[in-house]
């Protein structure tokens, strides 16, 4: 294995670690508190905002979501996604792959007002609603099921980017993983008003697994996420090694992952996202899924963000 896990302490509220770190989550907390008080000046422009964002640290499932919105709302608009340029986020930035109506500024409110220029009617952000430099026009929070809010606590204590209080301006929540009746308390508790989905992946590639034995290798926020789809879809994985999320793989690792699966008889496969950000010359040799986010009750998510 390389790379590392989400903290175990993270589910709990009483873990020593998460006592020793409560003094610093307090300090995050009011530096929070400090950048929203001062967001009393931030702009408001003529372009509509729709902001995909998530409190919980780590993959929660934001850019295909933000990519299905996309799709759809391009079919009556000129619409665009803004995601924030980080040289370590490539990868989303080559999984989106939609040319000229991708955004990717080192400052928000500048790519912004870029798209507004550009006659853009509205803009999906990828992860923005820690962002207070402008004011969003419809806001949508991603939760994983399986993981939910951990501990409720702020980093570094516990998961949250934010106090659960800020579930409050969020317009829709979208769950991704099965019905989980604490998850929708919780959102109910802090926001009454707010509307709750589901979602889920599917391959869409699927048959291109069949009758074949895998080692999957796998970079994201959640790579258990990973394994137990394609295991639940019956792709046989018999090892799996797990990387941080959004990591470039070097020759060397594409080899040793190649050597271990030979010596197993296996084949190697990856997330659309990680291969991105395989060596080319190793592209054509290495499988990767095809995901497509299904999203229940999809017409009346469709009027929420209309």
């Amino acid at each position: 294995m390389f790379g590392i896990k989400i903290p175990f302490f993270w589910k709990s509220k009483i873990h020593p670690f998460t006592l020793l770190l409560l003094p610093f989550s307090l300090i995050y907390f009011l530096l929070i508190k400090f950048n929203k008080f001062t967001s009393i000046f931030n702009s408001k422009l003529k372009i509509k905002i729709i902001c995909v964002g998530n409190l919980y640290l780590g993959g929660t499932g934001k850019t295909p979501l933000v990519k299905k919105i996309y799709d759809e709302l391009k079919k009556k608009e000129r619409c665009c996604i803004l995601k924030k340029l980080r040289e370590k986020h490539y990868d989303e930035i080559k999984l989106l792959n939609i040319g000229e109506d991708l955004f990717t500024p080192k400052k928000r409110i500048d790519g912004l007002k870029d798209a507004e220029l550009k006659g853009y009617k509205t803009v999906v952000i990828d992860d923005g609603m820690q962002d207070y430099s402008f004011k969003k026009d419809i806001s949508i929070l991603c939760i994983k099921s399986k993981t939910g809010f951990g501990n409720e606590l702020v980093l570094p204590s516990g998961p949250l980017r934010e106090p659960l209080k800020e579930i409050e301006q969020y317009k829709i929540a979208v769950i991704n993983g099965i019905k989980n009746e604490k998850i929708n308390d919780t959102l109910k508790k802090y926001n009454p008003d707010i509307k709750i989905f589901y979602s889920h992946y599917e391959i869409k590639n699927i048959e291109e697994f069949y009758n074949k034995k895998f080692l999957a290798f796998s970079g994201i926020g959640d790579n258990d996420s990973f394994f137990e789809i394609l295991k639940k879809n019956n792709i046989e994985i018999l090892d799996t090694v797990e990387f941080k999320d959004h990591h470039k793989f070097t020759e060397k690792e594409i080899l040793k992952l190649f050597d271990i699966a030979k010596n197993k008889n296996l084949k190697l496969i990856t997330t659309d996202k990680n291969y991105n950000n395989i060596p080319e010359k190793y592209k054509k040799i290495i499988y990767s899924t095809s995901i497509k986010l299904i999203i229940d009750s999809y017409n009346d998510f469709l009027n929420e963000i209309n």
